[in-house]
């Protein structure tokens, strides 16, 4: 008898542990494009899977390795990129949002390191919902994916990063 009541302890904390950890909002493929080592601006970029029933919104995003971060959209206007700050990112209810070079990214200012192929930045994610998410992504050259992330890249939107660097202090201005 003694037995069985230790092995029902046992079980019941594990279950209530293993379904209160499953997360909403899932994060693939992030990484972080590799720039001159003089570079103060850098993209990051990342796939936000929603597996929840309710739009989850994006509000803030923090690392350890730069001065700031602020969510970009990249948008073409007659035949020009420009970047728009977004207060939120909202991914929807059984959906995705891709962060992709061309688009949505996530703009990192004021690096407090040289950071090189190899390298990982931290990030913390916060929601609207109060909820935080952690975040490694390693720093590639380009946005060719590793094997098997071809899908999360969007080889069409690719746009030089000294172009997206030169705009972000005309941005600034």
């Amino acid at each position: 008898m003694k037995m069985r009541s230790v092995l029902l302890f046992t079980v019941l904390p594990l279950t209530w542990f293993g379904t209160a950890v499953q997360a909403e909002v899932v994060v693939e493929s992030p990484w972080v494009r590799e720039a001159p080592p003089t570079a103060e601006t850098l993209a990051a970029y990342m796939v936000l899977r929603n597996n929840g029933d309710t739009a989850q919104v994006l509000q803030g995003v923090t690392t350890p390795s730069f001065e700031r971060v602020e969510i970009h959209q990249t948008t073409m206007h007659d035949d020009m990129a420009s970047m728009e700050t977004q207060a939120t990112l909202s991914i929807p209810a059984q959906g995705k949002v891709a962060l992709t070079p061309g688009s949505y990214h996530l703009m990192l200012m004021g690096k407090h390191q040289p950071l090189k192929e190899g390298d990982t930045v931290d990030f913390s994610l916060q929601f609207q919902d109060g909820k935080t998410m952690e975040v490694h992504a390693p720093v590639r050259k380009d946005a060719s994916a590793p094997e098997g992330e071809d899908e999360f890249c969007d080889h069409k939107h690719h746009h030089d990063h000294e172009h997206e660097h030169e705009h972000h202090h005309k941005h600034q201005q």
